[in-house]
């Protein structure tokens, strides 16, 4: 499979459950209608309350039932600044793949691509990102979530590819492009993720409702957290800044979450990406299809 500046299709009869579209608790409506009320009267601290609440998982993921690769999974702990993280390993390959999920979801999410994998003769890694799945931690952001990649790569001694979903796809590059310049992957795959984060946080505020002052006071508190310009978290904007021999971007033109529109900038600004479009199965059950999952394992070993 040649990785370079291509657009495929996937030819798929697979449906799987439908996926539901996003629902919101009734609870967000009284904070809709706080934020657009009060954000007007105290912009500054409406501003930080949304940093708290778009920082803050609103639940954990967890497993209703076990399967045999869950049982299978070699559990490891990690340190990542004062938090533990955990770790998930399968196989012994010489060249390690990362698995990195996305938000409210947990490492072992992805585990779908294991036996494809283990196949082709690689060591599959997994971890829970801060306040996600069994690690620490009850807040986080791209910063630090960027950070537990550039933690768990160095505790299991780099990594060969990375698959990422959604948020764990912009935090994987965050990292690769700003965290650390030594870090160095060959293959890279992003499913469902973000290109533009001012675009991931103007759809937050429009979640919440805030007024123009509190949404102000939300951005600029939000840069000085992360201490850097939201701008410098552009997926698109990453290309250059990074070692990565090549990329892999898997989305549906019908995403709900996150639009087609991300992986076409994400594209289009990189010389080494090729875009796998798939139809009809919307932002989560991408990672479930036998056919994306044997096509992201197939671009690994090419």
């Amino acid at each position: 499979m040649e990785a370079i500046k291509k657009i495929e299709y996937l030819q798929s009869e697979w449906k799987g459950k439908p996926e539901e579209p996003p629902s919101y608790p009734p609870v967000l409506q009284v904070i809709r209608l706080l934020f657009g009320t009060l954000g007007y009267v105290f912009p500054r601290a409406a501003g930080r309350v949304a940093y708290r609440l778009f920082s803050t998982p609103r639940h954990r993921a967890r497993h209703r039932a076990s399967d045999p690769i869950l049982e299978s999974a070699r559990l490891f702990e990690f340190l990542y600044g004062r938090q533990i993280l955990k770790g998930y390993e399968w196989g012994g390959g010489a060249r390690t793949i990362l698995l990195v999920h996305g938000w409210e979801s947990r490492g072992t999410a992805l585990r779908s691509f294991v036996p494809a994998l283990l196949e082709r003769g690689f060591r599959v890694v997994a971890f829970d990102g801060p306040a996600h799945g069994n690690s620490g931690g009850r807040r986080t952001n791209l910063l630090h979530f960027g950070g537990a990649v550039r933690a768990v790569l160095n505790q299991v001694g780099g990594a060969y590819g990375i698959i990422t979903h959604s948020f764990g796809g912009a935090s994987t590059v965050f990292a690769l492009s700003n965290l650390d310049n030594q870090l160095k992957v060959e293959k890279l795959v992003l499913i469902g993720a973000p290109s533009r984060m001012d675009k991931v946080l103007y759809d937050a505020i429009d979640t919440l409702n805030l007024p123009g002052p509190a949404a102000r006071q939300f951005f600029r508190f939000l840069e000085k957290k992360v201490k850097f310009p939201v701008r410098h978290a552009d997926v698109g904007a990453a290309s250059g800044r990074f070692r990565v021999g090549q990329a892999l971007i898997v989305h549906d033109p019908k995403d709900a979450i996150v639009p087609f529109s991300e992986a076409q900038a994400t594209f289009n600004a990189w010389d080494n990406a090729s875009l796998l479009v798939a139809e009809g199965y919307g932002h989560y059950r991408l990672m479930k299809n036998p056919d994306v999952i044997r096509k992201v394992a197939e671009f690994m070993v090419d």
